[in-house]
């Protein structure tokens, strides 16, 4: 009688570590992870970005309100625009250029708005003009 080992017959150890492959990390993977990272951080810039928009967009919202009692003047609606701005948005993150005036009954505010991107060899800094306007009260 032959003897048999305590797997059994036929069985083939698939499982044979070669000592030179610990450590081993293809390029596919290197590279899709640093594809990964470079999207998260895509995606981070354009949320904030969009938080950006609509701290710029309030910030004409109340300098339109702040200007809108007839006594008031335009330059009451820049101040209260810029203090908001600077309030929310802080650094190096946005460029806006706030200006306001009176349009017949309505108090005009318009904004032009350069946000930065993080990653400018991939993606443009995002220009863009906003505008809010309100009517004068007595």
């Amino acid at each position: 009688m032959s003897r048999l080992s305590s797997r059994g017959r036929g069985h083939r150890h698939f499982g044979r570590r070669h000592v030179g492959d610990r450590g081993f990390t293809t390029i596919q993977y290197v590279i899709a992870v640093s594809w990964s990272l470079v999207l998260l951080v895509l995606v981070a810039n354009l949320l904030v970005d969009i938080y950006a928009r609509g701290a710029v967009r309030d910030a004409l919202d109340d300098g339109v309100r702040a200007g809108a009692p007839v006594a008031a003047s335009p330059a009451a609606c820049e101040a209260r625009a810029h203090e908001v701005v600077s309030g929310l948005v802080r650094g190096p993150l946005l460029q806006a250029e706030v200006h306001c005036r009176e349009s017949g009954a309505l108090v005009v505010a318009d904004a032009n708005v350069t946000l930065r991107s993080w990653l400018p060899m991939l993606v443009p800094d995002w220009r863009m003009t906003l505008h809010a306007e309100a009517l004068r009260e007595p």
